[in-house]
């Protein structure tokens, strides 16, 4: 019952001393744990040679640096002169106003957007849909098996067609859903 838990976890709570979970901790999880550290290896010409085999590089005559070990201070050269001076001062006259800018038009927001191709009705052909599709985004048609469209683009790299509906909508549809009439 309720009592017996409640003892059960008071014994616990009594039994935990915070000075070895500590040490348990430092040992398993902190910096005292053990690591697992990579092996030195010397390195060998051999092992050198068979790497290289698959490289015909010529030999050359200069030398290889192996370490660089620095000694002495290092001296820095500081740039004196800066570009930016801390007492210039900037034309406070700009604006946000985009009243030279080209593209701003007050229809760039409007519904008519520029970059839409314009299709040529050669390329329209009518086509009947195989099956029923409920279109899952705002893009795409809505149709039933059976339905004739007009197919805009033939199909992109993923597998849909630009069309029309009757009511002159236009989406996007599955084109394995539809055959030429």
């Amino acid at each position: 019952s309720y009592k017996n838990i409640y003892r059960e976890l008071e014994q616990n709570i009594k039994a935990a001393d915070a000075v070895e979970d500590l040490r348990w901790f430092r040992a398993n999880q902190g910096p005292g744990m053990s690591m697992n550290w990579p092996q030195f290896e010397e390195w060998s010409a051999d092992l050198n040679r068979t790497l290289s085999r698959r490289e015909k590089k010529k030999a050359s005559d200069g030398v290889t640096l192996t370490g660089i070990n620095q000694t002495g201070e290092q001296v820095s050269q500081t740039n004196k002169h800066s570009s930016y001076e801390k007492n210039q001062s900037y034309p406070t006259d700009w604006s946000d106003e985009e009243s030279n800018n080209p593209f701003s038009s007050t229809d760039a927001n409007g519904d008519t957007n520029p970059f839409d191709e314009d299709t040529s009705p050669a390329m329209e052909v009518r086509v009947r849909a195989l099956y029923d599709y409920e279109g899952q985004e705002q893009d795409e048609l809505s149709f039933k098996a059976g339905d004739e469209l007009t197919k805009m683009e033939n199909e992109d790299e993923q597998g849909w067609c630009k069309g029309r509906l009757d009511n002159g909508q236009v989406g996007l549809y599955p084109a394995n859903y539809v055959e030429p009439i």
